[in-house]
């Protein structure tokens, strides 16, 4: 039995590997993972200094990240993106062993095949930030919940339970909103098995309440960061919650098959309230909350992904019942052939949102000695300077050596005596920005150039007027 299992599930990693290494060093580096190559390499120190005031949210997948962000041999985009792909293997492997489990091995095949091929899941999985780990959790969370459910090994079942559902709020808070997939799925099982309904419940909201009591300082933390944090978050309208299935599958016509598939397999493993409510529950959630308090990005409800995968997996195993297995074999490539495009775009050299190397690589060429840089605002050297070694030799006038506080417009002047150029790394300069004491230091003896983006990064080089 084992030996077929394995014989189940090794096309599924075999795949997720694969694609999931196809052209991850392609893309530059982007802000966010300029941001997590950083605070990775900060000493411990620093890093505690850090997330005390930003990012208290990500401190685990930081340090999941150091050991990799450490290692200098080949591409920094693989080893920074490296945890990512793991976990994009393991989710996928996660999704067909559920789907094998709940619905037999041809569900379990197609589930995992089928998260192989959605764009948004392997989009993430060549990431460094924490996403596609936050769905491998989801994942194992999923799994020991059917353990829960089914009243098998109840020790390891809660234990694993409590373990995964940490894992997954110190990994991303608002991914536990997945505990009211969960919720629904416990009832609603435990109300077809009146015997097993009060074990079931009560060790559920036990586990839910461990973990509570485990996150709640980060919980405190993460508040009094979030206008520093997600400030940028928007109320989602119909606009956006029409595009989440579209990213999902790569497309209009991707996103219309799998909804096909996805309401097939909910409808036939009702039985199994687990898959539809994966599915459906966290992202309306997610949506509702939004409503009154911005929670909802497509990334922030990634971890939705493996249910749909697992449902569209037990609709491709109905198509093969009824028809043929060559019917769910083409289902799964009409699925990779829709998303094709969207595959192939995403791994392009400038498809994230800016293009650090293409940056690093503007400033190396056309640096010269004595040339100063400066972050305006102070932390966008956190969020542009993954490609270090340019900037380690560029004399940096936002802050003091060896101070995390920025330096005052008059001291930014005082530091430019005798300087002819600055290098201006920033977002576009706008009424957010115009009146920061350090370019208004900066415009005092300097003109500026034609200013350059590197997708949503702008660099501008300054020169020293004549007069001054």
């Amino acid at each position: 039995m084992r030996k077929l299992s394995l014989s189940w599930d090794l096309p599924v990693v075999a795949a997720a590997a694969l694609v999931g290494a196809w052209g991850i060093t392609t893309p530059s580096l982007w802000r966010d993972e300029s941001v997590s190559a950083m605070v990775a390499r900060m000493s411990f120190g620093d890093l505690f200094a850090f997330l005390g005031d930003l990012d208290a949210v990500h401190a685990l997948y930081y340090l999941v990240l150091r050991p990799f962000a450490a290692i200098e041999a080949g591409p920094v985009e693989w080893w920074l993106r490296a945890p990512s792909w793991l976990a994009f293997v393991g989710a996928a492997y996660g999704v067909a062993v559920l789907g094998r489990r709940l619905a037999g091995p041809v569900a379990g095949l197609m589930a995992g095949m089928v998260y192989v091929v959605l764009p948004i899941a392997s989009r993430y999985g060549q990431e460094a930030r924490s996403y596609a780990l936050v769905s491998l959790v989801a994942v194992a969370a999923t799994w020991f919940l059917v353990e829960l459910i089914e009243g098998r090994r109840p020790r390891r079942a809660f234990a694993g339970y409590f373990v995964s559902v940490c894992l997954l709020g110190a990994l991303h808070l608002y991914a536990l909103l997945l505990l009211l997939a969960h919720g629904v799925a416990v009832v609603a099982a435990a109300r077809t098995s009146p015997e097993r309904s009060r074990r079931e419940v009560v060790a559920w909201v036990s586990a839910c309440a461990s973990a509570a009591v485990v996150l709640t300082p980060l919980v405190v933390i993460a508040a009094g960061q979030r206008e520093t944090q997600v400030w940028w978050l928007k109320r989602p309208g119909l606009a956006e919650i029409g595009a989440f299935p579209v990213e999902v599958a790569g497309g209009v016509a991707g996103a219309v098959v799998l909804g096909a598939l996805v309401a097939a397999g909910i409808w036939a493993a009702r039985r199994t309230p687990v898959v539809g409510v994966w599915a459906i529950v966290p992202f309306a959630a997610a949506v509702a909350v939004s409503q009154v308090q911005p929670v909802y990005h497509a990334r922030y409800v990634l971890y939705v992904v493996p249910g749909i995968a697992l449902a569209a997996g037990i609709g491709l195993a109905v198509l093969a019942r009824r028809w043929s297995p060559v019917a769910a074999a083409g289902g799964v490539t009409a699925l990779a052939v829709l998303a094709a495009e969207a595959q192939v775009a995403q791994r392009e050299p400038g498809a994230r949102p800016d293009d650090l190397r293409a940056l690093s690589a503007t400033l190396a060429a056309e640096r010269r000695p004595g040339d100063r840089v400066l972050f305006v605002p102070h932390r966008y050297r956190l969020f542009t300077a993954v490609y270090g070694e340019l900037y380690r030799n560029l004399v940096d006038v936002t802050r003091e050596p060896g101070s995390a506080v920025p330096r005052s417009g008059a001291q930014v002047r005082a530091a430019l005596a005798g300087a002819r150029r600055v290098w201006l790394v920033s977002p576009w300069i706008g009424a957010r920005y115009r009146d920061d004491e350090r370019l208004v230091g900066l415009r005092a003896g300097f003109e500026p150039g034609p200013v350059r983006a590197f997708g949503d990064v702008r660099l501008t080089l300054y020169e020293r007027r004549a007069e001054s």
